[in-house]
C-alpha cells in the first residue's frame, strides 16, 4: 500500500493527522480492569448475602412451623385432659413421662377417647404422650389406652426432628443460648392442671450455631402455657 492509499485511510476513518492517532496506555488498560473487578466483586458480594439471607429465612420457618405444630397437637389434647386435679392421687391430668421411677423425657396427658365418652370413670381413660428420644433430636407422640378404655382414632408419630437433644424439667429461659444442650422443656404446676412447655430447635439440631453459621442453621425457640379444661379438684 502506497502512501496516499494509506493517507487516504486516514482520512476516510476521521483523522486529519497521524498525531492524532493515540494508543490505550497500560495505565488506562490496568485502571479500568480495576473498575470492573471491583463492579464484579461487588455484585457477587450482594447476590451472596442475598442468597444467605433467603436460604435462612427459609430455613427458620421450617424450624418455627415445626415446632408450632408440636404446641398444636399439644395444645389440642392437654385441653382435653382429664382429670382430678391432684398429683398425688391416682388420676391427675398431667404428669412427668414415663411415670416410673428413672429418667424423664416428656409428659402425659389423661383424656377419654372413648366413645361415648365416660366422663366420671378416670380408669377407662387413654394416656397421651410426647417424648423426647434419649440424646437424640426426634420429639414423637403416642397413646396407651387404660383399664377398658381406647385410644380411639389417636396416631402414633413423630412430630419433629429438629429439636435440640435433652429434656429439662424447667421454665425455658427467656434467651436460650444457642449453646444451650437442652430442647424440650416441661413445667407442671403442683394441681396438675397446667403445664409451662418450651421447645428449642435448630436446622441442624446437633450442630451448634457459630457466629459464621447461624444464617445456615438458624435456632428457633417457642413456648406457652397449656390448660386442662375437664379438670376437676375433688
Amino acid at each position: 500500500m502506497n502512501k496516499r492509499i494509506a493517507w487516504n485511510w486516514i482520512k476516510f476513518l476521521g483523522f486529519e493527522k497521524s498525531g492524532n492517532i493515540k494508543a490505550t496506555s497500560l495505565v488506562e488498560l490496568m485502571i479500568s480492569i480495576i473498575v470492573v473487578s471491583v463492579m464484579v466483586l461487588s455484585f457477587q458480594s450482594l447476590e451472596t448475602f442475598g442468597h444467605n439471607q433467603v436460604v435462612s429465612a427459609d430455613r427458620r420457618a421450617k424450624v418455627q412451623n415445626d415446632l408450632a405444630y408440636c404446641l398444636e397437637h399439644m395444645a389440642k389434647y392437654v385441653k382435653q385432659a382429664a382429670g382430678n386435679g391432684n398429683l398425688n392421687v391416682n388420676y391427675p391430668a398431667i404428669l412427668l413421662y414415663p411415670t416410673a421411677a428413672g429418667t424423664k423425657t416428656g409428659f402425659q396427658v389423661r383424656v377419654d377417647l372413648n366413645d361415648p365418652q365416660t366422663p366420671s370413670n378416670f380408669s377407662d381413660d387413654a394416656l397421651v404422650y410426647y417424648t423426647l428420644a434419649l440424646a437424640g433430636n426426634a420429639l414423637s407422640t403416642g397413646c396407651t389406652p387404660q383399664g377398658t378404655g381406647t385410644c380411639g382414632s389417636f396416631s402414633a408419630e413423630t412430630l419433629s426432628t429438629k429439636i435440640v437433644a435433652n429434656f429439662n424439667n424447667g421454665i425455658l429461659p427467656v434467651i436460650p443460648l444457642y449453646t444451650s444442650s437442652d430442647g424440650f422443656y416441661v413445667s407442671i404446676d403442683a394441681s396438675g392442671n397446667f403445664v409451662d412447655i418450651g421447645l428449642v430447635g435448630r436446622y441442624y439440631p446437633t450442630k451448634v450455631p457459630t457466629a459464621a453459621s447461624k444464617l445456615t442453621n438458624p435456632q428457633v425457640a417457642l413456648k406457652t402455657r397449656l390448660i386442662c379444661n375437664n379438670t376437676s379438684s375433688h
